[in-house]
């Protein structure tokens, strides 16, 4: 009996941070096909805080995410490591939609949900270097938030969450009343692996999968129409993935010469030559 916090970490589902990355043939996305996928790692920091707080505090750790099938996986890892139960908003167009979209579909199903106490995410998405959802979805909601937590402490009898963030010259600490979103940084915590027994659970905990059709998207202001899909703000219109040519190139300043000082002269001209011509650095 009783009140029981209920704490809601939003994930994705990221390509891994060794992943070779190619654009697609359209020249608008990346090539997804042979990629490996896991759970965005900023996120791991959010479950694995969720998941402390539901040990100390008795919460219940609500797991959301939203992409393609695929993104079961990454979702799957979040409940391995101890969320109890995960919502999955399926769009296979998901790629498309901005951060505008996404945080309007997100809010609309934490609004069904109802009495979600804190909502937790990671600071960032690693693949497109973003992290606007989480803060459009406290503005969607309209509850306080604060970014970049390094540590929470949550009063769960007062219903406040006190988070500090590392910032230039200092820190920031704020506390917020609940219902609260805060993002998470790495050092906030050492996230747990998801353990065989873990991952064997997850398969059993309950698992609700949401249509993107099933979302009244002309209710939240959206269209099938807008830039993107589902009503985006902006859409991609094409990526190009760097290429790094590296050269070496040895100058010698060698043995006896070397006494003379005349060589190493002589090396030191040609260097600064090279970077101030070919490599433009000075």
């Amino acid at each position: 009996g009783g009140y029981r916090m209920k704490i809601l970490v939003i994930v994705r589902q990221t390509p891994d941070t060794e992943a070779k990355i190619t654009s697609n043939s359209a020249g608008n996305g990346i090539e997804s096909n042979e990629l490996k996928w896991i759970l965005n790692p900023f996120d791991e920091f959010a479950v694995e805080e969720a998941v402390k707080l539901k040990e100390n505090n008795g919460a219940e750790v609500v797991i959301l995410g939203v992409g393609p099938d695929r993104t079961i996986e990454a979702i799957r890892t979040a409940l391995a490591m101890g969320g109890d139960s995960a919502i999955h908003i399926k769009d296979e167009s998901f790629g498309e939609m901005d951060s505008y979209a996404l945080a309007k579909v997100i809010s609309s199903k934490i609004k069904e949900i109802g009495d979600v106490d804190l909502i937790l995410s990671g600071k960032k998405w690693i693949d497109e270097e973003s992290g606007q959802v989480a803060v459009q979805i406290a503005e969607e909601l309209n509850i306080p938030q604060a970014t970049i937590a390094s540590k929470v402490d949550v009063d769960e009898g007062a219903k406040t969450i006190k988070v500090q963030s590392e910032i230039e010259g200092g820190q920031r600490i704020v506390e917020l009343s609940f219902p609260a979103l805060v993002t998470c940084e790495r050092g906030l915590n050492e996230p747990r692996y998801a353990s065989l027994p873990g991952i064997m659970k997850a398969k059993k905990k309950p698992l609700e999968e949401v249509a993107i059709d099933a979302i009244n998207l002309e209710e939240l202001g959206l269209t099938k129409e807008g830039l993107g899909s589902a009503g985006s703000r902006y859409k991609v219109d094409n990526i190009e993935i760097p290429v790094i040519n590296r050269s070496l190139n040895i100058l010698k300043g060698s043995g006896s010469d070397v006494v003379e000082g005349g060589e190493v002269q002589k090396a030191a001209e040609d260097l600064a030559k090279l970077l101030r011509e070919e490599a433009k650095i000075i």
